[in-house]
């Protein structure tokens, strides 16, 4: 953003504005406010510069499966980020999905992503493997119920990001800012049938070794937390 820099002295100045020194708190707003009148900087745009937004590839269908929606929804709920998809249909379709959050949860939420998401594949094509027996529709609704219940195994062992309402309010208002119109992703499903419990208890059981760790060790994650609960 063009004006981060003269952002990041307002944001300074609101900050002592907030000072028990009368004197300095005032001349604190008064330096705030001159410098948003003459960078052409207004208060939303201050509150706003603590939002941001990353993408990640997601795949190449206008309908992704509901394992895959559901991960996305885990990851929303851990890290406190609203999520979006984008279908782009030129030459092939491409699908994105965009975290939108403080930061730097998006960047943290890109990272689970893809960490869960490349062990899930792993353990879904190992399973899918298993069947042989099995016509291909058959093999594929196996071996989604199987990623559908991978994901809620390890959405009950994380707990929910506790986001304030100022900062649900300002990711939602940059949502909206950044997307004027947006309809609901309609996702491949597929009805439990009565051999199918095999395929759930095998990706409970898989999903419950699921390592969030995988690719950082934990000391970096550890500080990614903190820097996120800032």
């Amino acid at each position: 953003m063009k004006n981060d820099k003269y952002i990041e002295k307002i944001k300074k100045c609101l900050a002592l504005a907030k000072s028990g020194n009368a004197n300095e708190a005032a001349a604190a707003m008064r330096q705030a406010q001159a410098l948003m009148k003459k960078y052409n900087i207004n208060q939303d745009q201050v509150d706003l510069s603590d939002v941001d937004y990353a993408c990640i590839r997601a795949g190449s269908t206008k309908k992704p499966p509901k394992y895959h929606q559901m991960l996305v929804g885990l990851i929303s709920d851990a890290f406190g980020v609203e999520a979006i998809y984008h279908v782009q249909n030129f030459f092939g379709i491409k699908t994105d999905i965009e975290f939108i959050g403080i930061i730097p949860q998006p960047e943290i939420a890109i990272y689970a992503y893809e960490v869960l998401h490349r062990q899930l594949t792993w353990d879904r094509n190992n399973y899918m493997k298993t069947l042989k027996r099995y016509k291909r529709a058959n093999k594929t609704r196996k071996a989604d119920l199987f990623a559908e219940s991978w994901v809620q195994a390890v959405w009950i062992n994380i707990s929910t990001y506790e986001q304030s309402k100022e900062h649900k309010d300002l990711i939602i208002k940059f949502k909206n800012n950044r997307h004027n119109k947006l309809s609901k992703m309609k996702a491949r499903d597929h009805k439990i049938k009565s051999n199918d419990d095999d395929a759930l208890i095998k990706g409970a059981k898989a999903g419950s070794k699921a390592n969030l760790h995988h690719g950082m060790n934990g000391e970096e994650l550890k500080r990614l937390g903190e820097a996120g609960g800032a």
